[in-house]
């Protein structure tokens, strides 16, 4: 499964036709994916079939939440019912560095039947195979879990990365372990090597010259694709 990131109905229709199988919307991408506005994520919904997971963060000061900034999030998720994505993106950590728990069971029980996943706020914790195993007892109640292993990129993590990919395949209960930061057309096949994996996540690397502000590349997308379903 190669999720790519959209940011608007064009990126939409593009993940689609090129032969992405998931995107992940966000908007203001330079702060590293913020909620996207009601208008751009019910037309990316629109341009395309493939299954939409929205970015629920409400600001890039960090990954720590306050009252008011969790009942945006709720209000969010509500809105991400009834534009009819697939799921939501969300992370969440308290002041001291460790998985919000309390926050994330508010969001597992906002969220009714939509997707979770839990995204690279598991990086910006103090202990993180501390964290894993936190996020771990939640494996009924969040789908996937994107992660780079702890480095800023996942090239970095194969070691940490091959092992929490063979806990998920061993655990019937477990989240599935999403690849993503640093995952490219060119090292794909290295990542494929070591883990033999099936889930990526990609952003600017699956556009033309790696710009946000380009279009995605065709090339690139089945690029990857053919190295993650190479036989």
């Amino acid at each position: 499964m190669l999720e790519v990131i959209v940011q608007n109905p064009r990126d939409a229709y593009l993940a689609e036709k090129f032969g992405a199988n998931r995107m992940e919307v966000v908007s203001a991408i330079s702060e590293g994916g913020l909620t996207p506005s009601y208008g751009a994520i019910k037309e990316i919904v629109r341009a395309s079939k493939l299954p939409a997971m929205m970015m629920i963060r409400p600001h890039s000061f960090s990954f720590v939440y306050d009252e008011a900034a969790r009942t945006v999030m709720e209000r969010d998720i509500e809105l991400a019912k009834e534009v009819g994505v697939t799921g939501i993106v969300y992370g969440g950590i308290t002041a001291e560095g460790a998985i919000d728990q309390k926050l994330l069971e508010k969001v597992i029980s906002w969220k009714g039947d939509l997707e979770l996943t839990f995204h690279r706020a598991l990086e910006a914790t103090k202990d993180i195979e501390a964290s894993y195993q936190v996020l771990r007892t939640y494996g009924k109640d969040i789908n996937q879990l994107l992660t780079s292993g702890g480095t800023d990129s996942a090239l970095d993590s194969l070691t940490r990365l091959r092992t929490w990919i063979e806990d998920s395949k061993q655990n019937p209960d477990s989240f599935q372990i999403l690849v993503g930061s640093g995952v490219k057309p060119e090292n794909i096949a290295t990542f494929q090597a070591a883990l033999n994996h099936t889930d990526y996540h990609v952003g600017s690397a699956a556009r033309e010259a790696s710009d946000f502000s380009k279009d995605l590349s065709e090339e690139k997308i089945v690029t990857l694709q053919q190295e993650i379903n190479r036989d």
